[in-house]
C-alpha cells in the first residue's frame, strides 16, 4: 500500500509540472504573437511611410517568407528523433560497460584504467542533472584548453 501511495505522489508532482510546463509555454506563445502583431504592425507603418502601401505589404511579407524559409530548414535540419530506449535496456548498457571497464582495469592495472573504473561507479551514483552539469564543465574546460 506504501508503494502505490509513493506512486500516486510522483505522479501527482509529475502531472503539475508538465501542466505548470504547457501553460507557461502557452503563455510564452501568446505574448510572442501578440509582440509579433505590434512589431509587424510598426514594421509596416514605417515601410507605408516610406514607401507606399503597396510596397510596404510586399517588402513585409518577403520578411515573412524569408523567415519562414528559414525556419523550414532548421526543422528539416532536426530531422526525426532517434527511438527513445528503455529504461531496462539502458540498465543493462550501463551494467555491461561497467564489468569490461573493471575487467579492463583489472587487467591491465594501469592507473588510467582503474581511474576510468572508478568513475564509471561514480556516473552510476549521479543524478541526471549532476551528470549534466559535470559535462557543462567538462566542455568549459576542454573548450578553455583548446
Amino acid at each position: 500500500m506504501r508503494l502505490l501511495s509513493v506512486l500516486a505522489a510522483g505522479s501527482q508532482h509529475f502531472a503539475r509540472r508538465l501542466f505548470v510546463r504547457a501553460v507557461l509555454a502557452f503563455a510564452c506563445g501568446l505574448s510572442g504573437t501578440i509582440g509579433l502583431g505590434f512589431e509587424s504592425y510598426a514594421l509596416f507603418e514605417a515601410l507605408r511611410l516610406r514607401y507606399g502601401v503597396v510596397n510596404a505589404s510586399i517588402g513585409l511579407g518577403a520578411i515573412y517568407l524569408v523567415g519562414a524559409g528559414i525556419l523550414y530548414l532548421c526543422y528539416r535540419r532536426a530531422g526525426p528523433r532517434p527511438v527513445a530506449v528503455t529504461a531496462s535496456e539502458l540498465n543493462r548498457r550501463q551494467t555491461r560497460n561497467a564489468e569490461a571497464i573493471n575487467a579492463a582495469a583489472r587487467a591491465s592495472e594501469a592507473p588510467r584504467a582503474a581511474a576510468v573504473a572508478m568513475s564509471a561507479e561514480l556516473v552510476k551514483q549521479m543524478t541526471p542533472l549532476q551528470l549534466t552539469m559535470l559535462a557543462a564543465i567538462c566542455g568549459f574546460v576542454a573548450g578553455r584548453k583548446l
